[in-house]
C-alpha cells in the first residue's frame, strides 16, 4: 500500500511538473491574469476553447465521477447546492432554463436531487457540447444558443439557472439581462468566482486541455448589474472553495445566487422558502 502510494504521488508531481501532462490531465490549470476584457476578448478569438469536440468530450468525461457519486448518494457540494437554490424558489416542477449546460448533466442532477423534478430545458453555445447532450440525455430538450442573445420570448421559464458558465461569458452584462429577460421569477446564478474586495479581473487557462478565458467577479460590481437588470437578491450560499490568490495576489471564493425578478405589483410571485 505505501508503495502504491507513494507511485501515486510520484505521477502527480510529474503531472504538475509537466506542462504538456498538466494542461491535457487536469480540469483547470496554468492561469495567467490578463489586462483587460479586450485582451480577453482577443484571447477568446485566438482559441477553439469550448467550441471544440475534444474540449466537450473531456468535459464529460470529468464529471462522469461526479455524477456517478451523486448516484451513490454522495452529491458533491456544488450539485447539491445547485439543487437547494432551485428548491428555494418554492416552485413545484418549474419550467427551467439552464444556460451554459455543457454536456447536460445538471438535468441528470435535478432528476436525482429534486424530488418533484423540473421541466428541463438546456442551452450551450457550443455545438459539440450540445451533441453529447443530446446523446446522453436524449429526453431532454437542448438547443444551440448564445447566453447574449437567446431565442426564448419574454418570461418564457419560471427559473433560469446559469450553471458553472457565467464566468466565461465576456458579456456577462447582456448575458445577466438576457437571463432576466426570459425568465418569469428568478435567476440563479450558480457557482460564481468573486472578489469581496477587489475590481473583476479576466484570466486566461487551461480547461480541460484547451485554452480558455474565465472572469473573477468583484461582488459589489455584480451585484449592481443584476440589480440593473431588474434582479433583487433572495439568498446567497457559499460554494465548493475557488482561492486563486497565488493567480490574482487576492482572495477569492464561489458563491451561489439565487435572484428574484422586480415585478409589478399586479403580478404575483411564489415567495422563496
Amino acid at each position: 500500500m505505501k508503495l502504491l502510494r507513494n507511485v501515486r504521488e510520484a505521477v502527480k508531481r510529474l503531472v504538475k511538473a509537466t506542462p504538456v501532462l498538466r494542461r491535457h490531465l487536469l480540469s483547470s490549470t496554468d492561469y495567467r491574469v490578463l489586462g483587460g476584457v479586450e485582451e480577453a476578448r482577443a484571447t477568446a478569438a485566438s482559441s477553439g476553447g469550448w467550441l471544440t469536440a475534444r474540449t466537450a468530450a473531456r468535459q464529460q468525461r470529468a464529471y462522469e465521477g461526479l455524477i456517478a457519486a451523486m448516484r451513490r448518494g454522495q452529491p458533491r457540494r456544488d450539485l447539491a447546492l445547485a439543487a437547494e437554490a432551485v428548491a428555494a424558489t418554492g416552485i413545484a416542477d418549474p419550467r427551467l432554463l439552464e444556460v451554459g449546460c455543457g454536456s447536460g448533466y445538471y438535468s441528470e442532477v435535478f432528476a436525482a436531487l429534486l424530488p418533484r423534478g423540473v421541466h428541463y430545458t438546456g442551452v450551450d453555445y457550443s455545438e459539440p457540447m450540445i451533441a453529447r447532450a443530446r446523446a446522453r440525455y436524449p429526453l431532454a430538450r437542448f438547443e444551440v444558443a448564445d447566453a447574449t442573445q437567446m431565442p426564448w420570448a419574454d418570461g418564457e421559464f419560471d427559473i433560469v439557472f446559469n450553471g458553472v458558465s457565467l464566468m466565461h461569458i465576456l458579456d456577462y452584462q447582456t448575458a445577466i439581462r438576457e437571463a432576466a429577460r426570459v425568465a418569469a421569477h428568478y435567476c440563479v446564478f450558480h457557482s460564481v468566482p468573486v472578489f469581496d474586495s477587489h475590481q473583476t479581473t479576466y484570466l486566461r487557462k487551461y480547461a480541460y486541455g484547451a485554452p480558455v478565458t474565465e472572469i473573477v467577479f468583484s461582488k459589489p460590481e455584480l451585484m449592481s448589474v443584476c440589480a440593473g437588470a431588474g434582479l433583487r437578491l433572495e439568498r446567497e450560499w457559499q460554494c465548493i472553495p475557488y482561492d486563486l490568490y497565488q493567480v490574482t495576489g487576492h482572495h477569492s471564493t464561489s458563491e451561489t445566487y439565487l435572484f428574484s425578478r422586480r415585478l409589478p405589483a399586479s403580478e404575483n410571485i411564489t415567495a422563496p422558502r
